[in-house]
């Protein structure tokens, strides 16, 4: 690969100072980065295998510019702040970077206002938001202010002069505190409700509304009832999507990802006070190429150090990189503390209701958009020639290995959006068959694994692959469906022929140079590699611990100690004294006795 000679120099003279670096192409900024470390970080881009984005920014970079921060939190906020300023191509980026607007209660003053704002400045005021729009935003404060008129105006009250009550007051959509000894306390009483209604709880409101509505119906006040009716209909309108509850009182933002081609999806429910009282999406640009982790740290980077004030928690999966980091530098703009982490048990339900809809609302988006070319056309030609509902993006096989019924392992191999995702691979031990028995095999994987992803919160696959043919896939939809899983779309590809088995029975071939069939094949190699090279692995230790049996002396953690260290019999053989030494309970003294033992001649 040719780099820059330019670039090179730069590189090579990068202080090992944490600070922000920027690629410069010949149009622009290509990429923006920080490091703890710009000695480390750009020194390791030209000492090893970069990646492919990173590949082709060194390729196509003809300057290179850093600046040095005293902290690693400094750089953090230095980052998100330059690739919103120069949008460099390869980065992950808010699509719209424009700042949502908010609900400004200002609560510093005697009668407080609302009113609709940008301005995210700390000056005491209390914070709802943000709305993805400027529509939903107007839509609430109609709501609530037939709730609770609070005033909207920008005088300084109170006043020392006589101040004209302007006409909300006379439509009812404010209380009038600019009238002459307007009591406080009532008007205190508007805010604090407001407050507690825009937090989520918004119980109390809806059984007043109720009471209020019912007196007046008794005192054949039918108008005013009426009008009570509307207001509730209205408070109903705007919580109809707001129903479901979490455990617990507190305060989060569930964030969930879709990944599709150069895009993605950031979905987030709000959660106040139990309940989830809002939910708002952002598209970002990514270069197709970032890990899970690096979009999310880039949102989370990008979004909260901006345009919205995070809640106490803000729960999300994967966790981001260096999420430590994140949350002081969250902590240090909200002057509160901020904790981000993975969904509990409890909240596993409404995570996964917030992963479905990012996907939905991302396919929807490349479908709007046009941009549906931008999946690989092997997923493209897979998921018409399977009649999958969506595109496969997530793609998971399993395979079984084992020698005559001896050692059986399994294994489940990941790809997305057409790439193995190796870090996401899995291994299983059979434990619950004897013998010879591929079928059975299968379901036990298939059921430990999908149990395994239901438990802690994971997206299942949009496609499982399975090795064998119609007995396998039945027993693997079995295996499903006891798990409630049904919903996944499973294919069995059979080694003869590569004929693909489908769950309603039917069964396909697809042309040879299919770039559909060729993808399949290439997981059903990788899931098989990969069984075999585990189930090579048991073998070899198997061998080394029937080994060791022999020798007298050695109890089990010395034996499990040695298994651990050297993993097979001809690395022990060819081991020196002094490596002996070196592992965990063995000294000088044991280390030569069993050198001798092994080596009697």
């Amino acid at each position: 690969m040719r780099i820059s000679e330019k670039v090179l120099e730069k590189i090579k003279s990068a202080p090992a100072r944490p600070g922000v670096y920027m690629f410069r192409g010949k149009r622009g900024y290509l990429y923006i980065g920080k490091a703890k470390s710009l000695k480390d970080r750009l020194s390791s881009y030209i000492s090893s295998s970069p990646g492919p984005r990173i590949s082709k920014v060194l390729k196509y970079a003809v300057d290179l510019e850093y600046f040095v921060t005293s902290s690693d939190t400094e750089a953090l906020l230095l980052e998100a702040n330059f690739i919103k300023r120069y949008q460099p191509r390869y980065n992950v980026r808010l699509k719209d970077d424009k700042k949502y607007p908010y609900l400004k209660i200002t609560v510093g003053e005697t009668y407080p206002r609302i009113y609709p704002t940008r301005d995210l400045r700390d000056d005491g005021s209390v914070l709802f938001g943000p709305y993805a729009s400027a529509g939903a935003m107007r839509r609430t404060l109609r709501t609530v202010r037939k709730l609770f008129p609070l005033r909207t105006c920008k005088y300084k009250l109170p006043s020392k002069r006589r101040i004209s009550p302007c006409i909300d007051y006379y439509i009812g959509k404010c209380l009038g505190p600019c009238l002459p000894d307007f009591p406080v306390e009532k008007y205190r009483e508007a805010v604090d409700g407001l407050v507690e209604f825009l937090s989520g709880k918004t119980d109390k409101v809806v059984k007043r509304l109720e009471e209020e509505m019912r007196e007046a119906a008794r005192k054949l006040e039918f108008e005013k009832a009426a009008f009570i009716r509307d207001q509730l209909l209205a408070v109903r309108e705007m919580l109809r999507d707001q129903s479901v509850v979490m455990p617990g009182r507190g305060n989060k933002d569930v964030v969930a990802f879709a990944l599709g081609g150069r895009i993605a999806l950031a979905l987030i429910l709000q959660v106040r006070g139990g309940k989830v009282v809002g939910k708002e999406h952002f598209v970002l640009n990514s270069g197709g190429e970032e890990e899970d982790k690096e979009i999310a740290r880039a949102f989370v980077n990008l979004y909260y150090t901006s345009s919205a004030l995070p809640a106490e928690e803000i729960v999300l999966s994967p966790l981001p990189e260096e999420a430590g980091l994140l949350e002081a530098l969250l902590a240090e703009r909200t002057g509160k503390k901020v904790t981000l982490r993975e969904p509990s048990r409890e909240e596993l339900s409404l995570y996964r209701m917030a992963v479905e809809n990012a996907s939905r609302l991302l396919e929807e988006e490349m479908t709007l958009k046009g941009t549906a070319h931008l999946y690989p056309s092997s997923l493209m030609d897979l998921q018409k020639a399977l009649e999958l509902t969506k595109v496969p993006l997530r793609i998971e096989a399993v395979d079984i290995s084992q020698l005559f019924g001896k050692n059986p392992v399994g294994s489940v191999v990941v790809f997305l959006r057409g790439k193995p995702a190796k870090s996401e691979y899995r291994r299983f031990r059979i434990k619950g068959v004897k013998g010879i028995d591929d079928f059975s095999m299968i379901e036990e994987v298939v059921r430990r694994r999908l149990g395994r992803l239901k438990e802690e919160g994971k997206p299942f696959p949009d496609l499982f692959l399975i090795d064998g043919g119609a007995g396998q896939l039945g027993r693997a939809l079995k295996a499903a469906s006891e798990v409630g899983a049904e919903d996944i779309a499973f294919v069995a590809i059979a080694k003869r022929f590569d004929e693909l088995y489908l769950p309603d029975g039917r069964r396909i071939m697809l042309p040879r140079r299919s770039q559909a069939l060729r993808l399949l094949q290439r997981i059903r190699d990788e899931a098989h590699r990969f069984a075999i090279s585990y189930h090579r692995n048991l073998r070899r230790k198997e061998g080394l611990f029937s080994f060791l049996d022999g020798i007298p002396g050695l109890g089990e953690k010395k034996k499990m100690a040695l298994l651990s260290y050297f993993g097979s019999i001809s690395r022990l053989l060819s081991a020196s004294k002094e490596e002996i030494a070196r592992v965990e309970g063995f000294g000088p003294k044991t280390a030569e006795r069993l050198y001798s033992l092994l080596h009697p001649d």
